[in-house]
């Protein structure tokens, strides 16, 4: 089974892969511990987004809460909600299907896809297996991976039926009735984020991050972590602790070298930062790394 990892552009949106252009559907396999980072960093994406928990527990990183999800359950997550997903058990993984928002033709997209995307009361839906309507939801997201996999003929519309029953489903009476009740996702947060993402090698000072959400600096900390779960600057050290794991795969750069291209102030302090968070050092990391590879 193939196993699936994210990528995402200078603005942490995830960059989703189609096999056919013209069909704009995904459905993936993702071992959380086999990706690069060992986890799905912070991310968010155009496309609406299903997924089912395959095996072992994971959680959900979305607008300040942390949600643990078992095997068998899952959950919708809206156009543009930024979100993470972590491993709490060994080898946990999950079956992840997006679904283009373009997909359909002009009639459907106005009077279903947008009212969806729009409605402000649902960035995502924990799917509870136990009720029956979020039951087929999973069903369905279960039968259009094994279809996808398979590809027999008239696979795609298959999977097309699959989907028109999880938008159904979700639409009666506003499934949306989650019992998570959150305001949908804070595009003042998402400035800052886009901010953070383009200026992670500079030095960044709050007082412009305030600025940028329109906010005071104390009212931007309080938002930016009740959306994120986290200070900003904690934020700011968690993104370049990722762009740094990149660099060390992906390039011949020295220790130094990338510390400094990832906006840390000191090597030592990199370096102190990265075994806090991971485990080992920057070079052991590199090293084990360059051995899984041969």
């Amino acid at each position: 089974m193939k196993n699936r990892d994210i990528i995402l552009n200078s603005l942490n949106e995830e960059i989703i892969s189609y096999k056919e252009p013209a069909w704009l559907q995904s459905i993936e396999f993702t071992n959380i511990s086999k990706t690069l980072l060992g986890y799905i960093p912070l991310h968010w994406h155009e496309e609406l987004q299903f997924v089912v928990v395959r095996k072992g527990t994971i959680v959900l990183h979305i607008l300040g809460s942390k949600i643990s999800l078992s095997e068998g359950s899952g959950f919708f997550i809206n156009s543009g909600v930024v979100h993470e997903i972590r491993a709490k058990t060994l080898n946990a993984s999950y079956i992840c299907w997006n679904i283009g928002i373009s997909l359909f033709d002009e009639h459907i997209q106005t009077k279903y896809i947008f009212p969806l995307i729009q409605e402000k009361n649902t960035p995502f839906v924990i799917l509870n297996p136990f009720k029956e309507r979020h039951n087929r939801i999973i069903q369905a997201v279960l039968t259009s991976y094994e279809t996808y996999i398979k590809k027999d003929n008239g696979f795609e519309l298959i999977i097309t039926i699959q989907f028109l029953t999880c938008l159904n489903e979700l639409l009666h009476g506003m499934v949306l009735k989650s019992s998570y009740a959150y305001s949908i996702y804070d595009q003042r947060i998402k400035s800052i984020l886009d901010y953070i993402h383009i200026n992670y090698k500079n030095k960044i000072v709050l007082e412009t991050l305030a600025e940028k959400a329109h906010l005071s600096e104390s009212e931007t900390i309080r938002v930016f972590n009740r959306h994120v779960g986290r200070t900003p600057f904690k934020y700011i050290l968690d993104y370049r602790l990722e762009r740094s794991i990149r660099l060390l795969i992906g390039t011949r750069s020295t220790i130094t070298e990338i510390a400094l291209e990832c906006g840390f102030s000191s090597v030592s302090y990199f370096i102190e930062k990265f075994k806090e968070t991971f485990h080992t050092t920057p070079k052991k990391y590199r090293d084990e790394k360059k051995v899984k590879e041969r």
